[in-house]
């Protein structure tokens, strides 16, 4: 199955605030204006969110920021955006929020609407992550209880990553759980004209 589309086109931009510096990628040149218009805003919007996550309204916040593009081939970009923020005497706090994108339209898309609805999607990635928690010997502040439908995650080249916040898993010092999920092993739950279905094939 032929898959072939062209990467977007991104060049960096920052967004400054006091005590605010973020590094983040603005779609440029694409073929289609309204996509372009439409990952621009996701970008925008999203990052603006991580930054208000990280303030603290009692302390000094100090926030740098940046990206990773994780994906951007066959019509989808998939990217995190990464903040620090600093306290002053307290220990820092890093949150990571990620989009994936549709390219021909601009849709950012929420985990659960990768997969066919009512499919089994979340048994077989919880089944995955309680199975890597163990061979990782990954710590936990309490029992792995499942992912929600809005759990964090990126797109790589084969695989779906699942991750994270600190806290939300782990304590703070075993850093940001994440878990590749093979895309293979979700063929059953993945729409024939899902998103994911691009990745499904070697070219």
């Amino acid at each position: 199955m032929l898959l072939i589309k062209r990467p977007v086109a991104t060049v960096n931009r920052v967004y400054r605030a006091p005590n605010v510096t973020m590094l983040y990628p603005q779609v440029v040149g694409h073929q289609s204006i309204y996509a372009s218009i439409r990952m621009n805003k996701n970008i925008q919007e999203r990052m603006i969110d991580l930054v208000r996550d990280l303030k603290q309204p009692d302390l000094k916040t100090i926030i740098d920021g940046s990206y990773e593009i994780k994906n951007n081939q066959r019509g989808i970009l998939s990217l995190s955006l990464v903040g620090l923020a600093e306290f002053g005497g307290a220990h820092p706090m890093t949150m990571v929020y990620s989009l994936t994108m549709d390219t021909a339209t601009g849709e950012n898309y929420q985990l659960h609407q990768l997969f066919a609805p009512e499919s089994a999607y979340m048994d077989i990635i919880n089944a995955e992550i309680e199975r890597q928690i163990k061979v990782r010997d990954i710590p936990l502040l309490e029992s792995f209880k499942g992912i929600a439908p809005d759990q964090d995650y990126y797109v790589s080249d084969k695989a779906l990553v699942v991750y994270f916040q600190l806290y939300e898993l782990s304590p703070y010092a075993a850093g940001f759980p994440y878990f590749p999920i093979p895309i293979y092993s979700l063929t059953n739950v993945i729409p024939e004209d899902g998103l994911l279905s691009r990745l499904n094939y070697f070219i």
